[in-house]
């Protein structure tokens, strides 16, 4: 150690000066944590709203309570505890946070200024790769994303063919460990593909010769890696058991990332577009027994009934896009409904960061074209978080549940609705960012 700190034998003793200043920040930071924690654990009911579980029937003039961080109790007769804080909804509606399953928030800030952007990695295999250590916890746009009630995301970095691992988060926090509910989720790949760089379509934005050739030899790198990374795995497991490999490598941090996915222990999710890319994923997925998650296929609709069959879920969106030359007007707006009628779980993206708080009107925008408003609402709570392993601590609101909880004047797929109180770990969050803050700024102006 270096500075205030001399090391003496067997004990490490403060200099005077600034580690007094030291010890005694270190004590208020105690301090601020512990009372952070207190305001955490405050006792709300919510009461005199329709409160909508999205697991069961609306409640009419139900209420929801909420203690310790949790959903302590759902219904219409529900005593409020003592000394709880009142917040009366009448005439409002209840509805658990919203999730939004392919996001780059936290990881961009304005995608013009490359030194606020931390979404691509160089290289194009790099499955060791954390999203969450790059997550800016103080970024500007999660405020405007709390606002419209999404209250957690899955974020990740996107572009290489082996992204590394996303992060499903709570957008509450003030780091990205607080705000971590998994941080490692899910491996994120991109299928090869001829289309074009992107996320879900080609693969780097760089084809070297031949197009197909290029996309042939990517597509072998791909499977090449899973063999090496099963090949890894099985060494580890004699290892683990107390056998000997003779030339057994040295820890492999690509290959340590990719154990999980192919134990199955963690999902991959595939960003693909084509069927070429379906049908490419689901012969890794044949091959290597993976748990695949489809994000982004415009042509799911046309092997629903396969994917359906399988149990593979689809994040589909985001719906605002503009359809492809060759694609039916309506082929991404319906896409949604069918892949629900056929029996797919889907959830919804943005894909984005600043547009993260269009959620709800991406599934709006799919009800118009056939999908159900219940199943819409479910796209956005309970079905992600089915699909990323957490449907016994979020997506609904049901009694032990995580209180992330939003309380809106109507249906939060109206853009006419607003949001009137949110909570994060049962946590009330002021609905307050840098667009309101302007707003009364320029309100209150001077008149001339």
């Amino acid at each position: 150690m270096t500075g205030n700190w001399e090391r003496g034998t067997g004990n490490t003793v403060p200099l005077p000066g600034r580690s007094r200043s030291l010890a005694v920040w270190l004590g208020m930071t105690v301090l601020a944590s512990v009372a952070q924690g207190q305001t955490q654990t405050g006792t709300y009911v919510i009461r005199g709203g329709t409160v909508v579980p999205v697991v069961g029937a609306r409640i009419p003039n139900g209420a929801v309570v909420i203690s310790g961080g949790k959903i302590q109790a759902v219904g219409a007769n529900v005593q409020a505890p003592q000394g709880a804080t009142v917040i009366d909804a009448t005439g409002l509606f209840v509805y658990p946070g919203m999730i939004d399953s392919g996001t780059e928030l936290g990881l961009t800030e304005i995608g013009s200024v490359p030194g606020s952007t931390d979404t691509r990695e160089i290289g194009d295999f790099n499955p060791q790769d954390v999203a969450l250590t790059a997550v800016n916890a103080h970024s500007e746009l999660i405020p405007v994303t709390r606002v419209n009630g999404v209250t957690t995301v899955v974020t990740s970095a996107t572009g290489a063919l082996m992204s590394g691992t996303a992060a499903l988060i709570d957008l509450w926090g003030w780091t990205p460990d607080e705000m971590a509910i998994t941080p490692r989720v899910a491996q994120v790949m991109s299928y090869p593909s001829s289309g074009g760089g992107g996320r879900g379509g080609g693969f780097g934005g760089r084809p070297q010769g031949d197009t197909a050739e290029t996309v042939s030899r990517q597509a072998r790198a791909m499977r090449d890696l899973f063999a090496d990374a099963r090949a890894y795995a099985d060494v580890k497991a004699k290892l683990a058991a107390g056998g000997s490999v003779p030339n057994a490598s040295r820890v492999n941090q690509a290959m340590e990332s990719l154990v999980p996915a192919i134990r199955g222990e963690m999902p991959i999710i595939f960003d693909v577009n084509t069927i070429e890319q379906i049908r490419g994923v689901l012969t890794l997925a044949d091959s290597f027994k993976l748990k695949v998650i489809l994000r982004g296929p415009r042509d799911a609709w046309r092997v629903a009934d396969t994917l359906a069959t399988r149990g593979i879920p689809v994040i589909v969106g985001p719906t605002t896009q503009v359809p492809g030359s060759d694609d039916p007007y309506d082929a991404i707006y319906a896409q949604p409904g069918v892949l629900a009628k056929a029996g797919v779980k889907i959830a919804f993206q943005t894909s984005g960061a600043s547009d993260v708080r269009d959620l709800p009107y991406n599934a709006a925008l799919a009800t118009a074209y056939g999908l159900d408003m219940d199943e819409a609402m479910k796209a956005l709570t309970i079905n992600p978080a089915q699909i990323f392993g957490v449907a016994d601590r979020y997506g609904s609101l049901e009694p032990g549940k995580v209180a992330n909880v939003m309380v809106t004047t109507g249906n939060p797929l109206d853009v006419r609705s607003n949001v009137k109180y949110l909570f994060i770990r049962g946590e009330q969050v002021p609905l307050t960012d840098r667009h309101t803050k302007l707003y009364e700024q320029f309100r209150a102006r001077p008149k001339p």
